[in-house]
C-alpha cells in the first residue's frame, strides 16, 4: 500500500506542478494579448502634396533636324589647275568672295585676240556704212560685215563667261566647310570645292502624325532643344502640300535664330509646337506614382478620428510634363497625397508630413551637372 500511494503523490503533485506552468504561461500569453491589441505603431514621415488643377499649354512634340537657311557644295564648273586659294575651312565669307582661282592664261591670251577681232569687226562695219551711203558697196557687203561683228562679239562674251567660271565665288554670305581641294590640283568639272552654309539661322525639319494636319499652322511657336540642353525658340513657316503616302506623316518646316552660330546644320533636335487653346489638368508629382502592371497607385491621406492615414487609390494616369503628370480619373482637387516614399507604406498606415522641404517641382526643369 504504501508503495501505490507513493506513486498516486507523485502523480498528483506533478498535475499540481503542470497546473501551475499552464497557468502563468496562459497568463502571460494573454498579457501579450492586450498588449498587442492596445499597442500603436508610430506614424511614417512622409513628404505630402495638395492636389490641385494646373493649366498646361497645349503642345506637340516631334523629333526634328536641323536645315541651313541656304546651303550647297561648291564645284568646279569647267575643268582647270587651281592657280590661287583665297579661303580656309571654317571661314566665314561675304556674297561675290572669290574662293579659288584657276590658271586661264590660254583663255585671257584668246580673249584679247577675240577683242581685237570685235574692234576691226566694228571699224570694217562702220566704214561699209559709210561707203554705202555713197553707193560704193553692196549691201550684202553690209550684212556680211555684221555676221562677223556678231561672231566676234559672241567670241568676246564665250570667253569672258569661261574666265568667270575659272573663279570660284561665294553666292551668298555664309560660314565654309571644310577646304576639299589644293594648290596645283587639276580639277575636274564637277570636282567639289567647298561645302557654304548660311547658318545666321536655320530651318527645322520635322514630321507629324497626318491626324494633326489641321492643328499646325505657319506662325505657330516652336521651342527646338538640343542633345546637349540647349533650347531656342522659332516659328512655323511652312508645311508640306502632301501627306507621305508610306508614314502617313505630314511634313512641318520652322525657322529659328542663330546669331552665335552654335547650331549646325544636321543636327537632331527635339522640337516642341505650341498650340493654341491650353488645357486645364490635375496634376500630382511624378514621384507620388506607385507604377504596376495591375494599375497605376497614389496614396491619400485621410484623417481617421484626427490621426492620419494612407489609403491606396487607383489612378488613370494622361500626359507626362517635366516633374507632374496628369491624372485623369482616381483623384479629386483639394486632396492630399503622399508625395514620396509611398514604396515603404500600406493601407492605414498611420504617417506625419516631413519638416524638412521638398526639392521644387517644375514643369521644365533644368538639371545641372554638378
Amino acid at each position: 500500500m504504501s508503495r501505490a500511494r507513493a506513486v498516486v503523490i507523485s502523480i498528483v503533485s506533478l498535475l499540481i506542478i503542470l497546473a501551475i506552468i499552464v497557468g502563468i504561461k496562459g497568463e502571460q500569453i494573454n498579457f501579450m494579448i492586450k498588449s498587442g491589441e492596445s499597442f500603436q505603431q508610430p506614424p511614417t514621415t512622409v513628404a505630402m502634396y495638395d492636389v490641385g488643377e494646373q493649366v498646361w499649354p497645349r503642345s506637340l512634340m516631334a523629333v526634328g533636324t536641323l536645315e541651313a537657311e541656304q546651303g550647297l557644295t561648291l564645284r568646279a564648273e569647267i575643268s582647270g589647275r587651281i592657280n590661287a586659294i583665297h579661303f580656309e575651312g571654317g571661314q566665314q565669307v561675304n556674297a561675290g568672295d572669290v574662293l579659288v582661282e584657276q590658271e586661264s592664261g590660254n583663255e585671257q591670251a584668246q580673249l584679247r585676240a577675240a577683242k581685237a577681232r570685235l574692234t576691226l569687226a566694228e571699224s570694217s562695219l562702220n566704214r561699209l556704212i559709210a561707203l554705202r551711203k555713197q553707193q560704193s558697196v553692196s549691201e550684202s557687203a553690209i550684212d556680211e560685215a555684221r555676221q562677223q561683228l556678231e561672231s566676234a562679239r559672241g567670241d568676246v562674251d564665250n570667253l569672258t563667261t569661261t574666265l568667270a567660271k575659272k573663279r570660284i565665288v561665294a553666292p551668298f554670305s555664309g560660314r565654309l566647310g571644310l577646304k576639299q581641294v589644293y594648290m596645283g590640283q587639276d580639277l575636274q568639272a564637277g570636282t567639289a570645292v567647298v561645302s557654304l552654309q548660311a547658318v545666321d539661322s536655320l530651318k527645322v525639319n520635322f514630321n507629324i502624325p497626318q491626324k494633326w494636319l489641321n492643328q499646325v499652322k505657319p506662325g505657330y511657336i516652336v521651342n527646338v532643344t538640343t542633345r546637349q540642353g540647349e533650347t531656342v525658340s522659332g516659328e512655323v513657316i511652312a508645311t508640306a502640300a502632301e501627306i507621305d503616302p508610306m508614314t502617313r506623316n505630314l511634313t512641318v518646316q520652322a525657322r529659328i535664330p542663330n546669331a552665335e552660330q552654335s547650331l549646325l546644320p544636321g543636327l537632331a533636335v527635339d522640337v516642341e509646337v505650341e498650340l493654341p487653346n491650353p488645357q486645364t489638368v490635375l496634376a500630382v508629382p511624378a514621384t507620388a506614382i506607385l507604377f504596376a502592371p495591375y494599375g497605376d497607385t497614389v496614396f491619400v491621406v485621410e484623417d481617421n478620428n484626427g490621426q492620419q492615414v494612407v489609403r491606396q487609390q487607383f489612378v488613370r494616369l494622361g500626359e507626362s510634363r517635366g516633374d507632374y503628370v496628369a491624372v485623369e480619373a482616381g483623384l479629386q482637387a483639394g486632396q492630399r497625397i503622399v508625395r514620396a516614399g509611398g514604396f515603404k507604406l500600406f493601407n492605414g498606415m498611420p504617417v506625419v508630413e516631413g519638416k524638412n522641404p521638398e526639392p521644387a517641382l517644375s514643369l521644365n526643369p533644368q538639371p545641372n551637372d554638378a
